[in-house]
């Protein structure tokens, strides 16, 4: 009971607001082309550039920029579902605590209520598109087998988003130079897990490197052809995944 769940768009908007009021500039909609290493590297957009004494790599499985981070890391889309606000005497037949659950599959599915009292359940499927209908299809008989007290609930709402998973399942941290670093792979906590990383990666740049190190330490594993053919790979690993969660 220790534990919590929240609204992440809504941490992600106040942090964002809190940086700039403390004085950073973001910048969206300008994706980086390169990146120059030298003593102050310089990081390139189709609009402009910015020279900086440090730059941190941190699009986990949004991107491929760098060929050294290539093939280390498989981008793994995971789907969610919310149906319609539920009526009070539903959400005390299935979630009376209002807990954030998830199974022990390795292919997990997940699921809690919103504050509007929304069921919305996750889970990965074998497609990599962003079809609402096709979500919807493939997950409601998977809420219904668990909860089939929602068998009259209309789902409202259905999306996607990709996350970062290395093949040993630890997150990366690294260097691409001595003052480029990058931080990445976080199986799906990144909620969480990139609050840590965030706290890591300034202690670098402050000075301080040992909690750093400490992680560098683990050499991601590079699975050849996994750049050209990670969608493939994916679903193959996924596929063989589900084959022992079932058994």
């Amino acid at each position: 009971m220790g534990n919590g769940h929240l609204h992440p768009l809504n941490l992600c908007v106040g942090e964002a607001r809190a940086a700039a009021d403390n004085g950073a500039t973001i910048y969206e909609g300008s994706p980086v082309l390169s990146v120059d290493k030298g003593s102050r590297a310089r990081v390139m957009t189709e609009r402009g550039s910015v020279t900086a004494d440090w730059v941190v790599i941190a699009g986990n499985a949004y991107h491929s920029l760098l060929p050294e981070l290539r093939g280390i890391l498989f981008p793994v889309n995971s789907f969610i579902t919310a149906t319609e606000p539920l009526p009070d005497a539903i959400v005390q037949q299935i979630n009376p605590r209002d807990l954030a659950i998830c199974d022990p599959n390795f292919v997990l599915e997940y699921f809690r209520l919103s504050a509007d009292k929304r069921l919305l359940f996750g889970g990965r499927i074998n497609y990599f598109g962003a079809d609402p209908a096709f979500i919807t299809k493939n997950h409601r008989p998977r809420m219904l087998k668990i909860y089939p007290q929602l068998k009259e609930a209309k789902i409202d709402y259905a999306w996607g988003g990709t996350i970062g998973v290395p093949l040993n399942r630890v997150p990366q941290f690294g260097r691409v130079a001595p003052n480029i670093l990058f931080a990445q792979g976080y199986c799906g906590h990144g909620v969480n897990v990139t609050h840590l990383a965030g706290q890591i990666l300034a202690d670098v740049i402050a000075g301080t490197t040992e909690r750093f190190d400490l992680f560098a330490k683990i050499k991601p594993i590079r699975v050849p052809g996994a750049h050209r053919f990670q969608h493939q790979l994916v679903a193959l690993g996924v596929f063989y995944h589900q084959l022992r969660d079932w058994l």
